[in-house]
């Protein structure tokens, strides 16, 4: 059966190659590549041909090759120098590898010379709309002769691995370019990490300052001509970027004290983890090691449970950890180290273990979350009901503050007086009714408050500026219901006088109610301003707010003077309608 494979896979590639001659479906014209390469080096061979002049990734070209759509499938073939059957490369081989169109030798060897075959399959770009299209198949012929590394000139000098020092200025050079005597020779072609670079033509690429992102695999091209046949010889140069060499021992970084004391629990796993910073070093050979020490100083080395490196331009981290499957008593008594070597030097941490006492550091744990939790939610609890349980507190313990105050109302209600002329919507509720019906309502016959409305408790014929300041001298709270007409007509007076007379008048306090949203006008006083940006203002939320025992009059009553209110019900209060004259006062003052 292996046999009739072998014969199989002949007769296709026999076909392929033969019938390669005519690449019309293919993108590529170029089949067949003769390279030569030298003994011992690393080597790479790739599948596809850039054009020239573009610089492009070998995935991008890869694209091309396949008609602008991705490969379905790369595979690469060895024709053995003595004309035996083809065969696959498998990924299974000591020293060669391949992905994708890249085939890599590490190093190439006299064996390894031959002719390799890459075939392409892929769907023309003309016609891969079509779900119905026939795949191409393309195949790529690529010689290679392989020099023997003792018949190779000056190989003593030839560099394939480069160490370039970072912010230096240096260089690459194509290696063992200038060993080939007196040959013909044409421009160099440059490869970065598989990207051609048509601008770099030299035996040396020069670099002005090195960068870290200069490292990479570096190949170079070159034409020779030997005895009248073109050979195109490949030499890859690897490099690295470095930064000087490090002048520190490593440093131990977790933690930062020493010696530790571990809290433990006895019978329970332990793991150790070690944290350790080395300097960059050429040739870097870190020791990193994990210790136990008995009483008697005898130490024995831990079994490793895992490492981990991080590596950095300027540094590399090394994470070592080693475990204990259970701690016992034994190991209360024992030293742990941690151990760190480089070339300059070397560091040490240590740790000692400490009975944990479980029950007695539960109990204070769960002991202050709990009273942490029971602060957190009483705050909570109080922040959002502190309206509610001071209206409690005045209900059962408060003192009345009305006795004695020498003043007459409870608070005295500023509105907007509604035009007559105004069309107005009988089903909402506009200032007015809200002024003269739900506050009396609520504050007088509910809550036993004595309110002052002006076109009920005042018999008019006085001068309008001088009862409203005698009005609110004998108040102890002014209530303005705020709207867009009360801020702009005369009516704001009354909160201008309520404002002046309360900078007189400790006891006179002001209650805002926002009725609805308004625009303050530059009309305003100044002091008017300052009070609506400055008072508590409470907001009216139409129907949410109705409800006697909704939030709102909670809010109002909380402003409102502390009374005592026993015996007053909602039915037992009456308050009847007062008339007051300013005219006969003054007339029984005089009196």
């Amino acid at each position: 059966m292996l046999s009739l494979y072998c014969i199989f896979l002949w007769l296709v590639l026999r076909v392929g190659v033969k019938g390669a001659s005519d690449l019309s479906g293919c993108p590529s014209t170029e089949n067949t590549w003769r390279y030569r390469a030298r003994s011992g080096e690393k080597f790479l061979l790739f599948c596809d041909v850039p054009k020239p002049g573009l610089c492009k990734k070998r995935n991008v070209s890869m694209r091309q090759m396949c008609g602008g759509t991705l490969c379905q499938r790369v595979q690469w073939y060895k024709q053995p120098q003595n004309g035996s059957q083809p065969y696959a490369i498998q990924n299974d081989h000591p020293h060669i590898t391949w992905e994708n169109n890249l085939l890599q030798f590490s190093p190439i060897g006299i064996n390894d010379a031959g002719s390799y075959i890459c075939a392409i399959k892929y769907k023309p770009k003309a016609i891969k709309e079509s779900r119905k299209s026939k795949e191409v198949t393309c195949f790529l012929n690529i010689t290679v002769e392989v020099q023997p590394k003792e018949k190779t000139p000056c190989m003593d000098s030839v560099k394939n691995e480069l160490y370039l020092l970072i912010g230096s200025t240096d260089s690459v050079p194509c290696p063992g370019v200038n060993c080939e005597g007196d040959l013909q020779r044409q421009d160099v072609t440059w490869y970065k990490n598989g990207m051609l670079c048509p601008y770099w033509k030299n035996t040396h690429i020069v670099f002005d300052e090195i960068y870290h992102q200069d490292h990479g695999v570096y190949v170079c091209d070159y034409n020779q001509s030997i005895n009248s046949t073109w050979w195109l010889v490949r030499a890859v140069v690897e490099v690295k970027t470095v930064v000087k060499n490090t002048s520190l021992a490593p440093i131990i970084v977790n933690p930062t004290n020493d010696p530790v004391t571990l809290e433990v629990e006895l019978g329970m796993p332990l793991t150790l983890e070690c944290k350790v910073h080395f300097g960059q070093e050429r040739n870097f050979n870190p020791v990193v090691k994990w210790y136990v020490e008995d009483a008697e100083l005898n130490r024995e080395e831990l079994r490793q449970a895992n490492i981990s490196i991080d590596n950095q331009v300027e540094r590399q981290t090394i994470y070592y950890t080693a475990c204990l499957k259970q701690v016992t008593k034994k190991d209360l008594q024992k030293t742990f180290i941690c151990f760190a070597q480089n070339s300059v030097g070397n560091a040490t941490w240590t740790i000692k273990l400490k009975q944990k006492r479980r029950v007695f550091f539960t109990y204070i744990l769960f002991g202050t979350t709990i009273t942490l939790v029971v602060i957190l939610m009483t705050s909570a609890f109080i922040y959002r009901y502190w309206v509610e349980i001071i209206l409690l507190y005045r209900t059962y313990q408060a003192k009345d503050e009305t006795l004695g105050d020498g003043k007459e109302f409870d608070a005295f209600v500023s509105y907007a007086k509604q035009d007559s002329f105004d069309s107005l919507d009988p089903s909402s509720l506009n200032e007015e009714s809200f002024a003269l019906d739900l506050l009396p309502k609520v504050l007088e016959k509910k809550y036993g408050y004595t309110l002052c409305l002006f076109e009920r408790d005042v018999i008019p014929g006085g001068v309008y500026t001088e009862d409203i300041v005698k009005i609110i001298k004998q108040s102890r709270r002014v209530i303005c219901v705020l709207s867009p007409s009360y801020v702009s007509s005369p009516t704001v007076f009354e909160l201008q006088a309520a404002v002046n007379l309360a900078l007189e008048d400790q006891t006179l306090k002001l209650i805002l109610i926002k009725f609805s949203p308004f625009k303050e006008p530059d009309s305003l006083p100044h002091r008017v301003k300052k009070a609506l940006n400055v008072l508590p203002t409470i907001t009216w939320r139409s129907s949410k707010s109705t409800p006697s025992n909704s939030r709102f009059w909670n809010c109002v009553r909380y402003h409102m003077p502390v009374k005592n209110h026993q015996g007053l019900g909602e039915k037992g209060c009456k308050i009847f309608p007062r008339i007051f004259s300013l005219r006969k006062k003054e007339e029984n003052y005089s009196l």
